[in-house]
């Protein structure tokens, strides 16, 4: 295992700034993920500490030693590719066994190795072994992938680039948890890259997210999710992101639309003097906010515009006048509801936030 330090890492694609002065710190063994929206440098980023991009400024160092002149072959590292890479014209052992083949391994420590690696890849049934890419499912092709990065000895970094992208969603899933149970049993420093908020959430022991070029937040999943920093951070995770709603901080109230409502939890103590009468945003997620078919205290009236099941929960996407706030409850607590009626939702203040929209910052 190694430990990954970045230093000011600047990369442009002609005059376009894809990567701006970043610098990272990984720990040993550490399973890392980076993500964000499209188009953030996410994939730039990992091809830099794997050496496969070097037009770029900066420093990246394994283990406090300067890797950044290293080719991708000196550093030790194996890499899975989002479009899996195999050679169309070798069977599933040849693709995994290619890269000893290549170091000339004696036939026996090859087969050996060979073993091992189809072993933690569970690819199922051996029969897979001897079809082509052509012949193999997306779920086994990615195993193929993964078996040929690890079956060189003990890699330092293991890489994968959105391995997950082209899988269905319940295999996606079983793969999850057979690729974070893979890198605990190989004991290699991993980076991840995934455009996917809940595939980050599901696999990191710590992540990044990566927008226009810049880190907006490096955290712990559970710190990610429910202290965000930042807007952008807020709306990325959860399966509809975060509602907002503009108003302003008058006294101890936040004001919208003529709408009265108790500031959170976290500033009721101290408000700052530079939040009081400024325009803000009020977040909170849609799972945070309960609803009901009478008034209660702090409540607002709503009425049900859309209803979205993905069960065993549901959306309700409400109107409050004119602005948009989503509700999530389980199926079974909204029997009673339907698209046009009036319901009283309640935003949970100890799981709400202030942000500024003018930076889109944590006002605190």
């Amino acid at each position: 295992m190694a430990s990954i330090s970045l230093r000011g890492i600047t990369k442009y694609y002609g005059k376009e700034l894809i990567l701006d002065n970043i610098s990272l710190d990984i720990k040993d063994g550490e399973f890392f993920c980076i993500t964000g929206p499209s188009g953030s440098g996410k994939t730039t980023l990992l091809k830099i500490i794997a050496g496969l991009d070097n037009d770029y400024t900066g420093k990246v160092f394994f283990d406090g030693s300067d890797i950044t002149e290293m080719s991708s072959s000196e550093r030790n590292i194996a890499m899975v590719f989002q479009d899996y890479a195999l050679y169309p014209n070798m069977i599933a052992r040849e693709n995994i066994s290619f890269p000893l083949r290549i170091r000339k391994y004696a036939p026996e420590r090859l087969s050996q190795k060979l073993a091992t690696t189809v072993k933690q890849i569970d690819i199922g049934i051996e029969k897979y072994l001897d079809y082509l890419p052509r012949q193999l499912s997306a779920g086994h092709q990615q195993r193929v992938a993964t078996g040929r990065a690890i079956i060189r000895d003990d890699p330092k970094v293991f890489l994968l680039d959105e391995p997950l992208t082209n899988l269905d969603a319940k295999i996606r899933m079983n793969t999850r948890t057979y690729l974070k149970q893979l890198v605990t049993d190989i004991k290699s420093t991993t980076v991840y890259v995934t455009a996917d908020s809940n595939e980050a959430l599901a696999l990191a022991d710590r992540l990044a997210v990566l927008d226009r070029g810049r880190f907006v937040q490096i955290d712990r999943p559970f710190d990610m999710y429910f202290h965000p920093n930042k807007m952008l951070v807020a709306d990325f995770f959860g399966v509809l992101g975060m509602n907002f709603l503009e108003g302003t901080v008058q006294g101890e109230k936040f004001i919208f639309d003529g709408h009265e409502l108790e500031l959170p939890s976290y500033l009721e103590e101290d408000i700052p003097d530079h939040v009081m009468n400024k325009r803000t945003m009020l977040g909170i997620r849609p799972e945070d906010i309960d609803f009901s078919f009478k008034p209660r205290t702090q409540s607002l009236k709503a009425r049900i515009h859309m209803i979205q099941k993905f069960a065993p929960k549901a959306n309700m996407e409400c109107m409050i006048r004119n602005r948009t706030i989503n509700v999530v409850a389980f199926i079974k607590n909204m029997a009673e509801a339907s698209v046009g009626d009036s319901i009283y939702i309640r935003l949970d203040r100890s799981k709400a936030f202030l942000f500024d929209p003018a930076i889109g910052e944590l006002m605190s």
